[in-house]
């Protein structure tokens, strides 16, 4: 499920946008961008291709979040006994006689699993190592009285659903088998790394050349994994895959934000997301198909390549981007350019208008002063450990259940289905829930209720009806998620709003990054992972009741408009506000940076 950026414009009047709170362009111009935008085309046909076209990375990057979910497919396996040895002649001429089959029943310990059923052990074997297969046989029962040691000559696999996994290839079971857990840690180490970056270099040579960059390191960065000769290279090779794929994510809505008027932003935002929906289909298909995790793994990586080359051609720089550098020249060519293709005639003074504005101001918005101000006053301090905590647990829980799709006792694939399935209807609700119910009851609600799934789960037998109540909970932690986006943005006054969801969206990937971790918590008991999914959910949906509500109510422009927001009441500021911020330009997601 791995991106939308938390995104938010301004409009005092001047050419100003803010996105990420890492740094706000202004340019004085006697047009506002909505008057621009519509003398260009708010969403015109040139519009809709570049989000077409962007559409595409989104798509390919959802499958690398998810791509560990079948390269790391779980299967049962067992110690290696007799390499070298073929069974006997005389038990060859049963057909239903399967040779490996009869290796593991003479020489692996039967064992009583957690649910108290008969199986071989997975770790260990008798002793049979100066003995050949013909001796043991004439053993018989005798073996069993033989020192039970650790695998000495390797594993073999079940490899009727998972053929082909890094598992496998890498012989990451017993001693090694948390090492898939912790190569999915280091890939939202890398999410993190990339939420900051890449925004810093869009920021600093531009949106178009920062996608381009990101494009082609993920294309060779994909590719090499494909021949990866280690875990560690696997490992770090899926770092810097992160890294970029995060950041052409947030360079993609960075154009979009950008070319886009504000009244049509929500809108686009949200159907870009069908991107992240289909992709759960497309790579459960892909996955089924091709079930070598190598050739997978090169099948979501070379497309890159000639998105590249469509975005070399057709992928603009912003206009806005342009006009912050003082590039008149460059951003006026292009919104011409935008206005032909969208039958537009723009008028006569426009190029005046567009040269007209003044020296960009830049002000940077430095982490130190943003902490200082969430930390500096009480109710901000009650608003950010709440919210850090919120979205932290947000982040644990839909991934941590993303993430444990092939551990719910039915196809790992129809699983893995569901999960995406269920995330449509909740994009959907989570558009009505919060006007319905307010923000604070629609986040409290649907994360108590998440938690109560995840508790119930594990008393229900594997299968289809354990699948479709894990996944419920999954459909509810997917609507707070998104409400929570929201309702954080309408609790911080405007001075420190889009530092401070940077700020919340920088700490939830703590979450994301534990999840994995969580889930290696199955060692000891099978459902201990989602029943911490489970408290955790309910505990933080019960401590967010006593964040205020803010339905209905103004944005707030200052910490005491913030404080008041306590008081239940409406301050003089917020309702004399000079400053009008459009709310609609900023999409809902879970999958913030």
């Amino acid at each position: 499920m791995n991106h939308k950026p938390n995104s938010k414009v301004v409009k005092k009047g001047v050419f100003s946008y803010v996105f990420e709170g890492t740094l706000k362009i202004s340019c004085r111009c006697t047009m506002d961008p909505e008057e621009i935008l519509s003398h260009v085309g708010s969403l015109g046909r040139y519009q809709k291709l570049i989000v077409a076209l962007l559409c595409l990375p989104i798509f390919l990057a959802t499958c690398h979040v998810y791509l560990q979910v079948f390269a790391a497919g779980k299967s049962d396996h067992w110690c290696k006994s007799w390499v070298n040895d073929d069974c006997p002649t005389d038990l060859l001429d049963d057909v239903d006689f399967n040779c490996e089959d009869f290796k593991k029943s003479m020489s692996i310990p039967i064992i009583i699993d957690e649910y108290n059923s008969t199986k071989y052990d997975q770790c260990t074997k008798y002793d049979v190592s100066g003995i050949d297969l013909q001796t043991a046989i004439d053993l018989g029962d005798d073996v069993t009285k033989l020192e039970v040691i650790p695998c000495d000559e390797g594993w073999e696999y079940d490899r009727s659903t998972f053929p082909s996994t890094i598992i496998q290839d890498f012989e990451l079971v017993c001693g090694m088998s948390y090492l898939p857990n912790i190569a999915q840690s280091v890939y939202f180490v890398g999410y993190m790394v990339g939420s900051a970056l890449p925004g810093v270099t869009a920021d600093l040579i531009g949106r178009r050349w920062t996608f381009l960059l990101c494009a082609s390191f993920i294309t060779l960065t994909g590719i090499a994994n494909t021949f990866s000769l280690n875990v560690w290279m696997f490992i770090a090779l899926r770092f810097l895959t992160a890294v970029f794929g995060k950041g052409i994510n947030l360079v993609c809505f960075i154009i979009v934000v950008e070319i886009v008027a504000p009244s049509k932003r929500v809108m686009v935002s949200n159907l870009m997301w069908v991107a992240f929906a289909v992709a759960y289909f497309a790579l459960a298909a892909l996955a089924k198909t091709i079930p070598n995790w190598r050739i997978l793994q090169l099948v979501v990586s070379i497309p890159y390549l000639p998105i590249l080359v469509l975005a070399i051609i057709f992928l603009p720089e912003t206009p806005r981007w342009l006009l912050s550098k003082q590039r008149f020249a460059s951003a006026e060519k292009i919104l011409r350019r935008m206005a032909k293709f969208n039958g537009k005639e723009l008028p006569e003074n426009f190029s005046k208008e567009i040269s007209s504005c003044n020296e960009n101001d830049n002000e940077q918005s430095g982490i130190k002063t943003v902490i200082r101000q969430l930390l500096g006053s009480r109710t901000l301090l009650l608003i950010t450990v709440n919210m850090n905590l919120n979205w932290i647990v947000q982040s644990l829980v839909y991934y941590g259940l993303s993430l444990s799709t092939s551990s719910l006792g039915v196809d790992p694939y129809i699983a893995f289905c569901i999960s995406g399935t269920i995330e449509i209807p909740a994009y959907i609700l989570c558009m009505f829930i919060p006007e319905w119910f307010g923000r604070k009851l629609s986040t409290s609600v649907t994360m108590v209720a998440a938690g109560v799934c995840c508790c119930v789960t594990p008393l229900i037998p594997l299968g289809i009806w354990r699948a479709l109540v894990a996944m419920s909970g999954k459909f509810f932690i997917t609507i707070s998620f998104s409400v929570v986006y929201n309702w954080g943005s309408e609790l911080l006054p405007t001075t420190i709003r889009s530092s401070g969801m940077g700020f919340f969206s920088m700490i939830s990937r703590v979450g994301s990054i534990t999840a994995p971790i969580i889930l290696l918590l199955e060692n000891v008991w099978p459902n201990l992972p989602v029943l911490v999914f489970g408290a955790c959910s309910i505990l933080a949906g019960i401590f967010c009741l006593v964040m205020p509500e803010t339905k209905g109510k103004p944005l707030p422009n200052t910490i005491q408009d913030t404080k008041a927001l306590y008081r239940n009441s409406q301050p003089v500021e917020m309702k004399q506000a000079p400053e009008k911020e459009t709310t609609d330009s900023q999409p809902n997601s879970k999958n913030v940076v």
